[in-house]
Protein backbone atom coordinates (compact mmCIF):
# COMPACT_ATOMS: atom_id res chain seq x y z
CA UNK A 1 0.00 0.00 0.00
CA UNK A 2 1.42 3.75 -1.09
CA UNK A 3 2.06 5.79 1.85
CA UNK A 4 -0.07 9.07 1.55
CA UNK A 5 2.76 11.48 0.49
CA UNK A 6 3.80 9.13 -2.24
CA UNK A 7 0.17 7.98 -3.77
CA UNK A 8 -0.20 9.77 -7.13
CA UNK A 9 -2.71 13.06 -6.69
CA UNK A 10 -3.60 12.59 -3.32
CA UNK A 11 -2.87 16.17 -3.13
CA UNK A 12 -5.70 17.11 -5.41
CA UNK A 13 -8.37 15.05 -3.26
CA UNK A 14 -7.64 17.34 -0.27
CA UNK A 15 -11.01 18.70 0.96
CA UNK A 16 -9.22 21.27 3.24
CA UNK A 17 -7.44 23.23 -0.23
CA UNK A 18 -9.83 26.04 -1.27
CA UNK A 19 -7.82 26.88 -4.72
CA UNK A 20 -5.21 25.96 -6.53
CA UNK A 21 -3.85 25.86 -10.19
CA UNK A 22 -1.13 23.35 -11.52
CA UNK A 23 0.92 23.88 -15.37
CA UNK A 24 3.02 21.43 -17.28
CA UNK A 25 5.49 22.33 -19.72
CA UNK A 26 7.15 20.66 -21.79
CA UNK A 27 10.62 20.89 -22.33
CA UNK A 28 11.59 24.08 -20.25
CA UNK A 29 13.39 24.72 -17.33
CA UNK A 30 11.59 25.20 -13.92
CA UNK A 31 13.50 28.60 -14.36
CA UNK A 32 12.29 29.30 -17.40
CA UNK A 33 8.58 28.81 -16.25
CA UNK A 34 9.06 31.12 -13.30
CA UNK A 35 9.79 33.86 -15.98
CA UNK A 36 7.13 33.36 -18.61
CA UNK A 37 4.61 34.00 -15.58
CA UNK A 38 6.46 37.56 -16.04
CA UNK A 39 8.61 36.81 -12.26
CA UNK A 40 12.42 37.77 -11.93
CA UNK A 41 13.96 34.17 -11.29
CA UNK A 42 16.55 36.46 -9.36
CA UNK A 43 14.13 36.33 -6.44
CA UNK A 44 13.52 32.30 -6.49
CA UNK A 45 14.45 30.12 -3.78
CA UNK A 46 14.69 26.58 -3.28
CA UNK A 47 11.56 26.13 -0.55
CA UNK A 48 9.41 23.54 0.93
CA UNK A 49 5.79 23.45 0.63
CA UNK A 50 6.05 24.08 4.34
CA UNK A 51 8.18 27.26 4.17
CA UNK A 52 6.42 28.49 1.19
CA UNK A 53 3.18 29.13 3.00
CA UNK A 54 4.55 32.00 4.78
CA UNK A 55 4.48 34.29 1.77
CA UNK A 56 1.17 34.06 1.50
CA UNK A 57 0.36 37.26 3.55
CA UNK A 58 -2.60 39.20 3.22
CA UNK A 59 -0.74 42.33 4.22
CA UNK A 60 0.91 42.21 0.60
CA UNK A 61 -0.08 43.19 -2.42
CA UNK A 62 -2.33 40.89 -4.43
CA UNK A 63 -0.56 37.91 -5.91
CA UNK A 64 0.05 34.38 -6.29
CA UNK A 65 3.13 31.78 -4.61
CA UNK A 66 4.32 30.14 -7.70
CA UNK A 67 6.27 26.53 -6.78
CA UNK A 68 8.21 25.32 -10.03
CA UNK A 69 9.89 21.62 -10.71
CA UNK A 70 11.00 19.46 -13.07
CA UNK A 71 9.22 15.98 -14.29
CA UNK A 72 11.61 14.44 -16.34
CA UNK A 73 11.51 16.62 -19.74
CA UNK A 74 8.61 18.65 -18.09
CA UNK A 75 8.32 21.17 -16.25
CA UNK A 76 5.06 22.23 -13.68
CA UNK A 77 4.38 25.18 -11.74
CA UNK A 78 1.90 25.00 -8.78
CA UNK A 79 -0.38 27.73 -7.42
CA UNK A 80 -1.43 27.44 -3.78
CA UNK A 81 -4.91 30.20 -3.45
CA UNK A 82 -3.85 31.53 -7.01
CA UNK A 83 -5.19 31.36 -10.22
CA UNK A 84 -2.35 32.93 -12.73
CA UNK A 85 -1.35 29.67 -14.53
CA UNK A 86 -5.09 29.88 -16.34
CA UNK A 87 -4.56 32.97 -17.31
CA UNK A 88 -4.48 33.78 -20.71
CA UNK A 89 -1.27 35.90 -20.42
CA UNK A 90 1.09 33.65 -18.24
CA UNK A 91 -0.51 30.41 -20.56
CA UNK A 92 0.42 31.46 -24.20
CA UNK A 93 3.91 32.90 -22.93
CA UNK A 94 4.11 29.03 -21.27
CA UNK A 95 3.18 27.25 -24.80
CA UNK A 96 5.30 29.66 -27.05
CA UNK A 97 7.42 26.74 -29.26
CA UNK A 98 5.64 24.02 -26.91
CA UNK A 99 2.84 22.71 -25.11
CA UNK A 100 1.17 23.44 -21.86
CA UNK A 101 -1.45 21.95 -19.96
CA UNK A 102 -3.85 23.96 -17.47
CA UNK A 103 -5.64 22.53 -14.34
CA UNK A 104 -7.64 24.85 -12.21
CA UNK A 105 -9.31 24.04 -8.74
CA UNK A 106 -11.38 27.70 -8.40
CA UNK A 107 -12.17 28.65 -5.11
CA UNK A 108 -15.88 29.22 -6.46
CA UNK A 109 -16.47 26.18 -7.18
CA UNK A 110 -15.87 26.25 -10.50
CA UNK A 111 -12.64 24.38 -12.09
CA UNK A 112 -10.72 24.34 -15.66
CA UNK A 113 -8.97 22.62 -18.04
CA UNK A 114 -7.17 23.84 -20.90
CA UNK A 115 -4.29 22.67 -23.47
CA UNK A 116 -2.28 25.73 -25.11
CA UNK A 117 0.21 25.05 -28.14
CA UNK A 118 2.37 27.15 -29.65
CA UNK A 119 0.47 30.83 -28.23
CA UNK A 120 -3.05 29.73 -28.69
CA UNK A 121 -5.48 27.83 -26.72
CA UNK A 122 -6.55 24.54 -28.44
CA UNK A 123 -8.88 23.31 -25.56
CA UNK A 124 -10.39 24.95 -23.01
CA UNK A 125 -13.56 23.96 -20.75
CA UNK A 126 -15.10 22.75 -17.25
CA UNK A 127 -14.37 19.15 -16.36
CA UNK A 128 -17.51 17.27 -16.17
CA UNK A 129 -19.91 19.62 -17.34
CA UNK A 130 -21.14 18.95 -20.88
CA UNK A 131 -22.47 22.11 -21.81
CA UNK A 132 -18.78 23.42 -21.57
CA UNK A 133 -17.49 21.12 -24.14
CA UNK A 134 -15.83 23.03 -27.33
CA UNK A 135 -16.32 22.52 -31.04
CA UNK A 136 -14.98 19.05 -32.73
CA UNK A 137 -12.49 17.48 -32.11
CA UNK A 138 -11.79 17.60 -28.98
CA UNK A 139 -9.32 15.14 -27.76
CA UNK A 140 -8.74 16.61 -24.30
CA UNK A 141 -12.67 16.58 -23.46
CA UNK A 142 -12.69 12.78 -24.82
CA UNK A 143 -9.55 11.96 -23.09
CA UNK A 144 -10.91 13.46 -19.48
CA UNK A 145 -14.50 12.46 -19.89
CA UNK A 146 -13.03 9.00 -20.35
CA UNK A 147 -11.10 9.32 -16.84
CA UNK A 148 -13.94 10.67 -15.08
CA UNK A 149 -16.23 8.42 -16.45
CA UNK A 150 -14.31 5.32 -15.44
CA UNK A 151 -13.84 6.83 -11.93
CA UNK A 152 -17.32 5.81 -11.27
CA UNK A 153 -18.03 8.14 -8.62
CA UNK A 154 -20.48 11.13 -8.30
CA UNK A 155 -17.90 13.68 -7.32
CA UNK A 156 -14.70 12.50 -8.63
CA UNK A 157 -13.10 15.13 -8.05
CA UNK A 158 -9.87 16.66 -10.44
CA UNK A 159 -7.39 13.68 -9.99
CA UNK A 160 -8.79 11.67 -13.01
CA UNK A 161 -8.34 15.09 -14.83
CA UNK A 162 -4.88 15.22 -13.55
CA UNK A 163 -4.45 11.25 -14.57
CA UNK A 164 -5.83 12.22 -18.19
CA UNK A 165 -2.84 15.08 -18.68
CA UNK A 166 -0.17 12.15 -17.13
CA UNK A 167 -1.62 9.70 -19.55
CA UNK A 168 0.10 12.11 -21.91
CA UNK A 169 3.01 13.55 -20.31
CA UNK A 170 4.40 10.68 -18.31
CA UNK A 171 4.70 13.42 -15.93
CA UNK A 172 3.33 12.67 -12.55
CA UNK A 173 3.17 15.35 -9.56
CA UNK A 174 2.94 13.23 -6.20
CA UNK A 175 2.00 14.88 -3.18
CA UNK A 176 6.08 13.97 -2.23
CA UNK A 177 7.39 16.09 -4.61
CA UNK A 178 4.92 19.01 -4.28
CA UNK A 179 5.45 18.81 -0.41
CA UNK A 180 9.51 18.91 -0.96
CA UNK A 181 11.69 21.67 -1.90
CA UNK A 182 10.86 23.89 -5.34
CA UNK A 183 11.91 27.16 -6.86
CA UNK A 184 9.76 28.91 -5.04
CA UNK A 185 8.88 33.02 -5.70
CA UNK A 186 5.99 35.34 -5.09
CA UNK A 187 4.57 36.97 -7.58
CA UNK A 188 2.58 40.29 -7.62
CA UNK A 189 -0.69 40.50 -10.11
CA UNK A 190 0.82 43.83 -11.52
CA UNK A 191 4.03 41.60 -12.79
CA UNK A 192 2.60 38.69 -14.58
CA UNK A 193 2.91 38.09 -17.88
CA UNK A 194 -0.53 40.42 -19.25
CA UNK A 195 -2.89 38.75 -21.75
CA UNK A 196 -2.68 39.36 -25.21
CA UNK A 197 -4.89 42.27 -26.58
CA UNK A 198 -7.31 41.04 -28.53
CA UNK A 199 -6.98 41.36 -32.63
CA UNK A 200 -8.28 44.92 -34.15
CA UNK A 201 -11.21 44.16 -36.42
CA UNK A 202 -10.53 44.76 -40.40
CA UNK A 203 -11.91 48.26 -41.30
CA UNK A 204 -14.99 47.32 -43.77
CA UNK A 205 -15.02 49.50 -46.78
CA UNK A 206 -17.32 52.12 -46.52
CA UNK A 207 -19.01 54.39 -50.15
CA UNK A 208 -18.15 58.22 -49.72
CA UNK A 209 -20.90 59.99 -48.09
CA UNK A 210 -23.14 63.04 -50.34
CA UNK A 211 -20.81 65.43 -51.00
CA UNK A 212 -22.02 68.68 -49.61
CA UNK A 213 -22.03 72.14 -50.81
CA UNK A 214 -19.92 75.01 -49.23
CA UNK A 215 -22.18 76.73 -46.37
CA UNK A 216 -23.80 80.25 -47.63
CA UNK A 217 -24.69 82.93 -44.89
CA UNK A 218 -28.11 83.87 -44.31
CA UNK A 219 -29.59 85.47 -47.17
CA UNK A 220 -27.09 84.82 -50.11
CA UNK A 221 -29.08 84.08 -53.12
CA UNK A 222 -29.04 80.97 -54.97
CA UNK A 223 -26.13 80.07 -57.30
CA UNK A 224 -27.18 80.14 -60.97
CA UNK A 225 -28.80 76.59 -62.40
CA UNK A 226 -27.04 74.72 -64.96
CA UNK A 227 -28.55 73.64 -67.69
CA UNK A 228 -27.36 71.71 -70.83
CA UNK A 229 -27.62 74.34 -74.03
CA UNK A 230 -30.18 73.46 -76.78
CA UNK A 231 -28.65 71.70 -79.27
CA UNK A 232 -25.42 71.39 -78.24
CA UNK A 233 -23.13 68.38 -78.80
CA UNK A 234 -23.34 65.02 -76.73
CA UNK A 235 -19.54 65.41 -75.10
CA UNK A 236 -20.05 65.15 -71.60
CA UNK A 237 -19.26 68.20 -68.98
CA UNK A 238 -20.64 70.83 -72.03
CA UNK A 239 -22.99 73.19 -70.40
CA UNK A 240 -24.43 76.30 -71.01
CA UNK A 241 -25.01 78.49 -68.05
CA UNK A 242 -28.25 80.55 -67.68
CA UNK A 243 -28.89 82.50 -64.52
CA UNK A 244 -32.38 82.50 -63.14
CA UNK A 245 -34.81 84.85 -63.29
Amino acid sequence: MQDSTTRPWAWAGNQHAVMWCVTFTHGITPEEVLARYGADTRAARLLTGQQAGHLNDSNLPQGSVLRAGSLGVWSFCFEDHGVMGAMSGPLSALSQGTETFSVLRGGDGMNGFAHWRDGRCTEQFEPGFTYTRPDPPHPWWDAVQERLDASNEEYPGLAPVLEAVAHHTGAVLDTGTLRGPLLTLRLEDSSRTPDPQPRPRPRTSQPPGRLLGRLLPPGTPSPPAVRRAPNSPTTPHTYDIEAES
